[in-house]
């Protein structure tokens, strides 16, 4: 039996899309142009997949992550996952970066809600560790208000108010990302 096995197909499916999702919202904070948009999508990315060697010990992180056996069930698995996505965002009638956020935030709580009634502690903190890590990644990866990247902010005020909204639902301690 593995860790999946402790989680319907919807379940699983929210624990692997809520980090992408906290990405999409982080990215959607506050505008950073195109170059900033694509650097902060790839910081997320990049965060979540660095995952496995930030979190070695966490059969929940390893199995989120675990790589496809071939191309076909890689390309399958990711049509699905665009597919699902897809879906939830649409049946939500998401039309602004607040209502985004605020789809973030509450599949983050049923993550963490899910996380530390079927997982041990370890586990949940990792998950929770990690979604920080995506996040605070992406807020870091571009400067909002700068010009050719001169100048501005590299955390945002909207984006310091989502990482502390994140940190709520993930029922960590506020001031962690900043202290």
């Amino acid at each position: 039996m593995t860790i999946k096995d402790d989680f319907n197909d919807d379940e699983w499916f929210l624990l692997s899309a809520m980090p992408g999702m906290i990405g999409a919202a982080m990215s959607n904070a506050a505008p950073s142009g195109i170059i900033g948009t694509i650097k902060e999508m790839s910081a997320g990315m990049r965060a979540q997949v660095h995952a496995r060697e930030a979190h070695p010990d966490s059969e929940l992180i390893n199995a989120l992550m675990s790589k496809a056996e071939n191309w076909e069930q890689a390309r399958d698995k990711m049509s699905d996952y665009r597919e699902r996505a897809h879906q939830r965002v649409s049946a939500a009638n998401i039309t602004s970066r607040e209502e985004l956020q605020a789809m973030a935030i509450k599949d983050c709580r049923q993550a963490t809600a899910l996380v530390n009634e079927r997982c041990s502690d370890s586990e949940a903190d990792a998950y929770k560790q990690w979604t920080i890590e995506i996040a605070l990644a992406v807020a870091e990866a571009a400067r909002e208000g700068s010009i050719l990247g001169i100048g501005g902010e590299r955390i945002s005020p909207p984006e310091v108010e989502l990482l502390q909204r994140i940190e709520s639902a993930l029922g960590v301690q506020s001031g962690v990302l900043f202290a």
